[in-house]
């Protein structure tokens, strides 16, 4: 799998946790990095806008919103693997 940049925008709630954990387990084998990113700092709420995150947890790959919500182990692998 091509290195992707990984991003999961979260919040202090457990399932924002929880959604950036199966995102890591997901990518683990690739080793791929993954940029987890609180809302309550300003600079990750501008960046987040800039994605169209409207909500938490999200998932952004290479600069595209692609999941939000927590995703379920079969539905992160499938996310983060696909086109490859």
């Amino acid at each position: 799998m091509a290195q992707r940049k990984i991003e999961v925008f979260v919040s202090s709630c457990p399932l924002c946790q929880e959604a950036a954990e199966v995102v890591r387990q997901a990518v683990s084998e690739c080793g791929c990095q993954v940029v987890v990113h609180d809302l309550s700092s300003p600079a990750c709420a501008e960046q987040a806008a800039k994605y169209g995150v409207r909500a938490v947890p999200s998932i952004v790959v290479d600069g595209e919103l692609v999941f939000t919500g927590k995703p379920t182990p079969s539905q992160a692998h499938a996310l983060l693997y696909r086109g490859d």
